[in-house]
């Protein structure tokens, strides 16, 4: 009787063992399942930053041409205007080192228009840049430099471009800025779903953008970066 019973224990024991291990891996096949489920809820968000800053570069650019029957003349009188707009330039505060300039260039019209079409042969373009960080003296120079010039016989076309060379400085706190509005932008979608925000899956920063503010301000620019994030979603 005992020796009968023996191996319906052992059976028994194995049967639930059986049972008991395939709850568990049901169990954990469920749990799995649903983790991984999660895991393709996810939700992608944008966080822009935007910053106004003064350009701290700019570049001055001073054009004028000139036009004889004679190169000889013609050079001579180039050479002549260039100290003139030179001498204006150091009056009103600008250094050797930033003013910049080449020989003018000269043009043969005779190379590419009939004889009888012209009334000058040889023609000249120069363009005298000032390179500097001086914004009020650029300003200034800029709005009288074309008059002044009349006065020497001097027709020129005078503008400025202006830069912005401090964008490493303010990457750091720009990313961190935009990348703070994405989480803020993941948080009230997950609000408006019911659900909770996750760890962060993919993030992509965009390229720095820099422009002017507007065409009346170009000493003024904008800097703009927006960051691309993806949430799991809980």
């Amino acid at each position: 009787m005992k020796t009968s019973q023996i191996p319906f224990k052992k059976n028994y024991i194995l049967g639930v063992s059986i049972v008991l291990a395939a709850f568990v891996l049901g169990l954990m096949l469920v749990c799995t399942v649903r983790t991984l489920k999660s895991y393709d809820d996810t939700v992608k968000v944008r966080g822009l930053c935007e910053k106004e800053v003064p350009a701290d570069r700019v570049v001055l650019r001073i054009n004028y041409s000139d036009q004889d029957n004679e190169l000889v003349d013609l050079r001579a009188r180039m050479e002549q205007s260039d100290q003139t707009i030179i001498a204006l330039l150091k009056k009103a505060g600008f250094s050797d080192e930033e003013i910049k300039y080449t020989s003018a260039h000269f043009n043969d019209r005779y190379d590419s228009y009939y004889t009888s079409n012209i009334r000058f042969r040889y023609s000249a373009n120069q363009t005298i840049n000032v390179f500097t960080s001086k914004m009020e003296e650029v300003s200034e120079i800029q709005n009288k430099i074309d008059a002044e010039l009349l006065k020497h016989n001097i027709i020129s076309n005078t503008y400025a471009s202006y830069e912005y060379n401090g964008l490493n400085d303010i990457k750091p706190s720009m990313i961190a800025e935009s990348l703070e509005n994405a989480r803020t932008a993941a948080d009230e979608f997950a609000k408006n779903s019911h659900s909770k925000i996750g760890k962060m899956r993919t993030a992509s920063q965009g390229y720095f953008e820099v422009e002017d503010l507007d065409e009346n301000t170009p000493q003024i620019k904008k800097v703009r970066v927006v960051t691309t994030v993806e949430y799991y979603l809980k």
